[in-house]
């Protein structure tokens, strides 16, 4: 089968902002905002991805585009051993696909409650108690949330049919998916800034606290909020670089990619600020007693706030959900896209539809967990380890790899052939030490932090099978996958 690739330059910028852009933008960023500094933490973003997104994402398209691989056989195209690095990003990936599929599940429900808005006034019931039937804590599955499970059968047939024929499928579906939500995004600006009290939620936003720029904490946030939300470390931009023709430009559309991400944090920095400043307005209590971070804030905090609007309540609700699944599917057949290339790199005469539903099959039953009335702590204590330890592991060995390991410089030298704008020698700076030793230090920090305070007080037990025990069975289950897809020689 004859290797697909992205139609243009366009639709391979599309398709990245929509794997970048998803719902980290629209709850944790503008959470971190507030935390940080409000203006002062957007400046260390753009400082963040200057000098580790862009170089991190260059090095990762350069080096899919380069050996026309997904993430295992490229790394393997440096040194065969290098491969298990991309096999571990996406063991890693696929764990997250397998829980975030839940959190589209939720989203699929939310999308049909809203054109009745049937959470009523109670929205917190209706989620914790209504959707998710939580249980007692993460000990405790209680079976499956039967909700959340009719929602995440609608959300694999979602992801699938955007993804069963490669490229070809994805290009299609990435026109709509990842230009909708800028443009839902305009129209709730629009709303939430004219609503009464709107301007001191942005307040609460934008103006600096300059003082927190001297604040580690500070830092450490941004730069993991850029690291974490251009999908790096998962294979996805090197599966997506591997789509791109040897020939194509590679440099200023990494950087359009950063833009286009950073776009869309700050226009959901205005709608959710704006519309929490008119639901603090409402209830006599100040911005910050609305405010709330992760799920709560979009499917607790929001729906409220949709209840309280004056008017076209049912429409904004359908609106704004219709965007939220716009960009967690994006984000999700990215990293769907980001495991099945690496197989189909193996396996080149399988059609993209059976190495799609095979690998569905797979994700849906592995994510079964997430579904339960426990899932919701299972998802919490999962994502926490991955991002706080697995991810950053897997980044500080790219660099390694590329920055030190690879005596050559053909990967620079190739980025720069085919690049408008030159990588410098800010990018070897980047590549060699800033990237490694950052997140070296972040590595420490988060398990200094979690010997002295395991994570949420969750019992030991829990964290111990769904943190502890994932990460060190990361490596040994990539050793596998690859001797599982390696073609025997007889």
């Amino acid at each position: 089968m004859s290797k697909t690739y992205w139609p243009s330059n366009w639709i391979f910028i599309l398709a990245a902002v929509g794997s970048a852009a998803g719902l980290g933008n629209l709850w944790r960023f503008p959470s971190l905002a507030y935390e940080h500094g409000g203006g002062a933490f957007v400046v260390a973003i753009i400082v963040a991805n200057i000098l580790i997104g862009i170089p991190l994402l260059t090095l990762e398209v350069g080096l899919g585009q380069m050996m026309q691989k997904g993430a295992a056989d490229a790394l393997g195209g440096i040194k065969k051993a290098f491969r298990y690095v991309g096999w571990m990003s996406l063991v890693l990936g696929f764990m997250v696909i397998s829980y975030y599929m839940a959190v589209i599940a939720w989203g699929v429900d939310y999308f049909g409650a809203a054109f009745t808005m049937s959470w009523g006034s109670d929205t917190s019931s209706f989620f914790f108690n209504d959707i998710l039937q939580i249980s007692s804590g993460p000990t405790e599955l209680g079976g499956i949330a039967w909700p959340v499970f009719a929602g995440l059968v609608i959300a694999w047939a979602l992801v699938y049919f955007s993804v069963w024929k490669g490229v070809k499928s994805v290009s299609a579906v990435v026109k709509w998916t990842a230009t909708i939500p800028f443009v839902v995004l305009a129209l709730l600006i629009i709303r939430a800034v004219t609503l009464p009290g709107s301007a001191e939620g942005i307040k609460t936003f934008l103006i600096p606290d300059w003082g927190a720029l001297t604040s580690p904490e500070l830092w450490l946030a941004a730069f993991s909020q850029v690291f974490f939300s251009l999908t790096l470390a998962f294979g996805v931009m090197i599966a997506y670089g591997s789509f791109k023709r040897k020939e194509d430009e590679i440099t200023k559309s990494v950087i359009y990619v950063a833009i286009g991400n950073f776009i869309v944090s700050i226009m959901s920095g205005f709608v959710v600020f704006g519309t929490l400043g008119y639901m603090a307005l409402q209830q006599g209590v100040p911005v910050t007693e609305v405010l709330a971070g992760g799920p709560s804030l979009v499917f607790v905090v929001f729906p409220e706030a949709i209840g309280l609007l004056p008017a076209f309540n049912a429409l904004i609700a359908v609106v704004f959900f219709g965007m939220l699944l716009t960009l967690a599917v994006d984000s999700a057949f990215s990293l769907f896209e980001g495991v099945s290339a690496s197989i189909r790199d193996r396996f080149p005469e399988t059609p993209h539809s059976k190495i799609a539903f095979s690998l569905m099959a797979l994700m849906f039953v592995g994510g079964l967990l997430f579904v339960t009335k426990g899932g919701l702590y299972a998802l919490d204590i999962v994502d926490h380890f991955i991002i706080s330890y697995g991810v950053i592991i897997i980044g500080i060995l790219e660099a390694v790899i590329v920055g030190w390991l690879w005596k050559s410089n053909e990967l620079k030298k190739f980025i720069e052939e085919r690049s408008e704008w030159k990588l410098g020698a800010l990018w070897d700076v980047s590549i060699k030490y800033i990237i490694p030793i950052f997140l070296t230090v972040l590595l420490v920090l988060n398990l200094k932090s979690e010997i002295a305070n395991p994570y949420e007080g969750y019992p030991t037990v829990a964290l111990v099978y769904l943190g502890i025990l994932p990460m060190i069975l990361v490596p040994v289950i990539a050793y596998v996958v690859d001797r599982l897809t390696t073609p025997s020689k007889g």
